[in-house]
This record gives C-alpha cells, structure tokens and sequence, in this order.
C-alpha cells in the first residue's frame, strides 16, 4: 500500500470504464437500491444540529446513517446526515470535516502516525496523527478499532460560510511520503449534472444533499437519549460517493469503513462516529478534545462498518460445463442459441465473439445477471473449427468455447449406370477449360443428339473392382465419337500403331482406332506417325461410343497383343453391343468382360459453343473461367462400369485420356478432351485439332498443346495393415488418386453390430493414389475389441 503511482494507474486505466449501475445516481440521496442502512447513530450530535433545508449550506454536522453497495467494481457509499458550512445564518462551524477511513488489505496504518501529503488540505490530516501534527506533543495519534488498519481516506468539506458554499473532496492513500490528491470541488446548487464531482483521474464521483433537518437531535454531552429515538436510520440525504475499487487497492473479500467528523482544522473530533460510539441507553459521549489523542479501542462499541466485495473477478456461464470450461456444440448447418451470465456482483460486462461466423444477436451487454443470444452460421468446410463467447468485465473474464463440425461428407453409395452422376461418384476428376470446337447440343433427348458434342467433365471411381466412369457431356449422333484411352500399367502405346485390333468399328477397310495411327496419303499429305499422347501416358486399352438416332454403340480393344492373327494384327477387340435407352446393358455384340455402357444424350448445358471452330477458355459472356464454371453444372453423359479384368486387372492407379473425334478416315479432333486442352490465360483459344489435314489425328502430337491431357482414377480404397505399437494402433491403407476424395479412420469398441456408432480416430485426408497411415493414439492396450474402417468421402468444394 506504499506506491500511490501504481493505484493511480490503475484508477487511469479503469476510469473509462466506470459506469454508475442502474439504479445509482450519484446525487447525495440513498436511492432504493442500497437498501436499509447498514449501521445508524445512537448518540445526540456534539455540536450543532441543523435547521436549514438548503443542498448546499447546513449549520449543523451529524452521521445519522451508511448506506452501502459494492457493484460492477465500483464502491457506492452515502454517509447520511449534513456537514456544517457555518450555514446561510453563519451560525454555524464552516468547514467541519468528514473522514471516511477504508480498510481494503494489509499495510495499512491502525494509529495515524506521520508524514501525510502535505498537498491534500494543507496537510492537516497529520493532525490527527502521533503528537497532533506538532500541534499536541505527546498525542499518540488516533488509533482504529483493533484490526482495523486503514489503507484510504477520504475527506470531504463544505463551505465557506454563507450561500453557495463548496463541495470540496479530497483523496490519499494512508501511509507515510505517500501523495495525496485534490480531488475537486462543486457546488452542490448547482444543475445537474454540474452539481455532481467527477474526477476524470481516478474515476471518483461525489455528490452532497445538505437538506436534511431529521435524525439525531444536538446534545452537547452527546447521549443516546437525543439519537438513536429520533430515527436516524429514515435518513437517507449526506454525502455520496461512488468509488471505483482499483481506488482502494482492488480488494477481492471486503472494505472496512470508518468515519466521523473533526472540526476545520481536524484537531478537534466530534462523536458522531459510523459505526456509532454505543455503551448503551445510558450512553453519552461529547466530543474529544484532541482528535490525535482518541483511541477507539477504548470506546464502546465497533467503530467500523463492512462491504463485501462481490464476485467481479468471476463470472458462472453456461451452457453445460466440461473439464476445460463451459462449451457448446454444433452441427454444421449453425444454428442459434443463448449464454447465461451469472454475476451476484451486479459488475457491468460485456460480449464478444473471436471469430466472425458466430454472431451476437441480442444482450451483447449488461450487468449483473443476463442472457446472450448468438447464431452459427453455417460451416461448408469439412474442417470443424472452434470459436468463443468471452464475457468481459473490469476485472474478470470468462469464455464459452463454441464447437462446430464441419460438414459430413457422405460415404460413396451405390452407382447405377444410367448415364447420370450419382451422389456415389464424388467430384469430378477432370473438368473441361474450353468452349466446344463441334457444335452445341439443343435437344433434351436420350440418344439423339442432332446439334453438337463436349466433355464437360469426367467422374471415376473404382469399387469393387469396378472402374466407374462417367463422362458429362454430349455425342452427336452424326457419327462422332468419343474415344476413351486407358493405361493401366507398363507396355502400352505412347503413340498408337496400326496393328491394334481392326475387326469392330470398320471404316475405309480398318478400324476406327487403326485410323488414329500411322497413315498413308490421308488426302495429299503423305504418312503420319500416329496419334502421340503426352509423354508418361501410354494407354493398355481403348473404348469408344458413337450413337445413331436411335441407339449408341460401343467397342472395346486391347492395345498390346493378347493374341493377334496370321497379318499380325491383333483380334482382341470387340463390337461390345448397343443399348436403345439408358439402360446399362449392352446387346448385339460381343462383351466377355460384362462391361456395361449406355449414353444420357440430354444436355444442354456446360460449355458454350466455339466461334468458328475455336474454343476459348473465356465463356461466351466474356467470363474467364466461365466455361469450366458451367460444365461442372452438367450431371449426364457417357457412362461405363468396367471389370478391372477388361483392363488387366490393375492394382494401381489408371490414368484415362478421353477425346471427342469426327467420322473418317483422317479423324478430325475437336477441343474437347479430358484433361482439357488450355491454360487459365483469358486470351486463350485453340482452333480445334484437325481443322486441316496436316493436323488431322494420325499427325497430333499431344504434348505440343497446352494441359495435362489425361487424369487419374483409382486404385481401388481398401484397408492393408493394422499394427499395434505400445497403446497406439496404426491404421495403414490404400487410397484412390483423388484429392477430392477424403479418407480418415473410424473406430467402435466393444461388440460390433450394424447399430455401432462410428467414433472418427482421425481428421480427413486427401487421396494420394498411395498408402497412408495413421495412428490412433487412444487404440492398443487401452482400446482392446477394437473395430476400425475407412471412411471415403466426397469433398467437392
């Protein structure tokens, strides 16, 4: 309690924050809200009794009673009774002085010794202290109650005599050297709020009604007989303050007060003392003759009186508690709900929220007790993420921590081949950059497209040794066809031969794929080596969909001799059938491998239409990008489950380049292939491949345009090791080469059954096309009958 510089700090920081709680006006009246008084006079008052009604002027000092409350860390405390100014009689004593000495912790002083600021009042407090400020030598200085130590004064005067006096209110903390400070001074006539004392350093307020005629009566001698009778305890009119507790040392348990009254100079004190001097009905006590020689300890009675501080170092939220604190939960549609705050200390807080998706609606503050209302919005992440609700009061504060999960992504369902996207597929695996190079559907029918072809998009996956592949677009029944490459392990075609198989789909006396590779004097140009793929990609095996008015027929081949005839041309190649609706199964052809295939010919969405052959990966509204943004808008197309058999029975990754061609022997391409030609330049735009012979398919070298020109599908998700290692368990496994699939490892314990609830061990993971492993740190010894899965999800953002 030795450093005035550090409360004053502390009073500097908090000042701004002061704020009279409701119910509290500073103005010299006991408003309703402090209650009955905590203690009242039983002594007549030594010297004069006041008859005059003015809020400034009185001619007469007495404590009849204190009112009290501690709230929102600030000390509400009216002393109730008058000051003497001399009054507007000039009858009276001006400048009788009212001491208000406050406990608030150790180091205080329990006889007034030395030394005190000589700024406040002249320094006459010393007079009250050892040898009467040189005043009394000899004086022992006035001594407190046993126990009581104070650490605060605060002193408060009226006058000078006559009309419109001043209210003059002064500060100092109670030790030795320590400064004081002048608080202010205001004329208590004056208009509110001109009549009341602010002071902007220490957030100190003060107010004076002098008006009070009621209460102890004067008696010289000072006897119970003209007190306690006289119902000083109705009197609710004095001197009121409102002091904030980083004034007072910030106490935490509770503030002691004494006060009384002393003349001018505080050489003499009066027995009006709160708590009163009390002996009893026979009690009478004048006033002292030397304030320095008073000793409480003698005097019957407590002399002090005491304010709990309530709990404005902590607040009760809830909702529900965990071990870490109070927090709340939710899915990832958001939601709304409400925090409780409970605060028996009536302290003024107020809401804040940490991050922006929760939004404080209602009761972002308040005091004391109350609720705040708070939405979540909606998380679309699949990342769940926490957020907090910190309630924030002077001295204190307390947080709800708010949870919310991110979106569940489904498992892969089932997949019907019926030419749409099924939830079961996830994203797309490739998308498309540029307007299409050969016309724009505007049929909504099944099979006959009669205006144009694209490929907006590509969706794969591999279940169950299944290879799913849907490709989102359109084929038009014009002899078009989308031909579909696929390389599933070593030994395939980087560019294509002409020995591949040449029984299915004859053109010109050779088939369609034999076309795509080398030629003879295709018109007047001479030779081409063939159809050239982007170097790392040489495909195994080879489809292709055409569709009639009617119907859509579909081939197989095998690029690498799996037998070929006396020629030297391959046989393993097959008109695999057609289907007439969008059923899967295909009949009229050969189809060993069960691969089932059918064409949704109703889009007419997706990318625009090119001018003049061109394809641009600026949109026709003059978007760049604008042309992917629409084909992932496209959810029908060319659909084929085929047994990983047909294609060799990979175990890996297979990568897949897929491309719309014309009808001939020269094969025109189009811009249309998966992965997309282009770059995301918004200038770009490619005159479609085979526009001229010299750039028909048998002379296209892949490589020299712009993009990767095939993507990846697979391998297959599936579970391929659990090891136990001390308490944790590795879970290893296979994931598909997607990194819009996400894979994370789930766990039940104990019996399994098809109710089991799924706890998740682990985050969500991209797909990387390889093994990846990860540990449950809660598995092991602590876990045993334990149950782990993988979890595939779609993460299409």
């Amino acid at each position: 309690m030795k450093t005035m510089k550090w409360s004053v700090s502390i009073a500097l920081m908090l000042a701004c924050c002061t704020t009279v709680v409701k119910g509290f006006t500073i103005d010299g009246v006991a408003d309703a809200d402090y209650g009955s008084p905590i203690v009242s006079q039983q002594l007549g008052t030594s010297t004069f009794k006041n008859t005059e009604t003015n809020f400034d002027a009185a001619n007469g000092s007495e404590l009849d009673a204190a009112y009290g409350v501690i709230s929102n860390g600030v000390l509400y405390l009216v002393i109730a009774g008058n000051l003497d100014t001399g009054g507007t009689d000039s009858t009276g004593n001006p400048f009788d002085k009212l001491n208000i000495f406050f406990m608030t912790g150790p180091g205080g002083d329990h006889t007034l010794g030395t030394n005190y600021s000589g700024a406040v009042d002249f320094g006459h407090m010393n007079n009250m202290g050892v040898n009467g400020g040189s005043q009394q030598n000899g004086d022992p200085g006035l001594t407190f109650d046993t126990g009581f130590a104070a650490n605060y004064w605060i002193g408060v005067t009226v006058g000078p005599v006559g009309a419109g006096p001043k209210f003059n209110v002064n500060y100092e903390q109670v030790c030795s050297f320590c400064p004081g400070i002048f608080l202010g001074a205001v004329n208590p006539s004056n208009t509110p709020p001109n009549n009341i004392l602010v002071n902007a350093t220490t957030g100190v307020q003060a107010a004076l009604n002098n008006s009070n005629t009621n209460g102890v009566q004067m008696d010289l001698n000072g006897c119970e007989a003209n007190g306690a009778p006289f119902n000083p305890q109705n009197v609710r009119t004095g001197v009121e303050l409102a002091i904030p507790l980083s004034d007072l040392g910030s106490p935490t348990g509770q503030v002691t007060v004494c006060a009384f009254i002393t003349d001018d100079q505080y050489a003499s004190m009066y027995n009006q003392v709160l708590a009163p001097i009390n002996g009893g009905p026979s009690e009478c006590q004048g006033s002292f003759g030397d304030a320095s020689a008073v000793d409480f300890t003698t005097l019957p009675g407590a002399h002090t009186f005491t304010l709990a501080v309530p709990p404005c170092n902590a607040f009760q939220l809830s909702p529900s508690s965990t071990p870490f604190g109070p927090s709340a939960t939710f899915g990832s549609s958001g939601g709304a709900s409400n925090m409780t705050v409970v605060d028996s200390g009536g302290c003024s807080w107020n809401a804040t929220s940490s991050v922006p998706w929760i939004v404080i609606t209602s009761g972002g503050s308040g005091v004391g007790n109350g609720t705040v209302t708070y939405s979540v919005s909606s998380n679309t992440s699949i990342n769940a993420r926490t957020g907090t609700l910190t309630i924030v009061g002077q001295f204190a504060t307390a947080s709800v921590s708010i949870s919310q999960n991110g979106i569940i992504l489904p498992p892969l369902s089932g997949i019907v081949i019926d030419g749409t996207v099924d939830s079961g597929y996830g994203c797309p695996v490739a998308v498309q950059l540029l307007s299409t190079s050969f016309g724009k559907n505007t049929t909504t029918n099944f099979i006959n497209d009669t205006a144009g072809s694209e490929l907006d998009a590509a969706y794969g996956l591999v279940k169950d040794n299944v290879l799913f592949l849907l490709l989102a677009g359109n084929i038009q029944a014009n002899g078009n066809r989308i031909h579909v490459f696929f390389m599933t392990g070593p030994g395939g075609e980087n560019t294509l031969t002409n020995v591949n198989p040449n029984s299915f789909d004859v053109q010109a006396g050779r088939s369609v794929l034999n076309w795509l590779g080398p030629t003879n004097n295709i018109g007047t140009v001479g030779p081409g080596p063939g159809l050239t793929f982007d170097p790392g990609f040489a495909p195994n095996y080879y489809m292709n969909v055409s569709c009639s008015t009617t119907t859509s027929s579909f081939n197989y081949a095998q690029l690498w001799p799996g037998g070929t005839n006396a020629s030297g041309i391959a046989t393993n190649g097959y008109f695999l059938g057609r289907t007439g609706s969008t059923n899967g199964t295909l009949t009229g052809g050969t189809n060993p491998f069960l691969i089932q295939a059918t064409v949704n010919n109703s889009n007419t969405n997706g990318v625009d239409k090119g001018n003049s052959s061109f394809g641009c990966y600026t949109n026709a509204a003059g978007v760049p990008g604008g042309n992917a943004a629409q084909a992932l808008a496209v959810t029908s197309g060319v659909e084929f489950a085929i047994p990983l058999a047909a294609l060799g029975n990979p175990t890996g990754t297979i990568a897949i380049c897929a491309m719309v061609g014309n009808n001939g022997m020269g094969l025109q391409m189009s811009t249309q292939i998966l992965g997309s030609f282009g770059t995301n330049d918004p200038n770009y735009c490619l005159l479609g491949p085979g526009k001229t012979t010299n750039s028909w398919a048998p002379y296209l070298n892949l490589s020299n345009y712009p993009g990767q020109h095939y993507f990846y599908v697979g391998p297959e998700m599936r579970m391929t090791g659990v090891a136990v290692s001390n308490n944790n368990v590795n879970v290893s496994y296979l994931t598909e080469n997607n990194t819009n699939l996400l894979y994370r490892v789930e766990r039940i314990t104990g019996n399994y059954s098809t109710n089991s609830i799924w706890i998740p061990v682990t985050g969500f993971t991209p797909g990387t096309g390889g093994i990846i492993t990860q540990t449950d740190t809660l598995g092991g010894t602590n876990k045993p009958g334990a149950f782990y899965r993988i979890r595939q999800s779609p993460n299409c953002q």
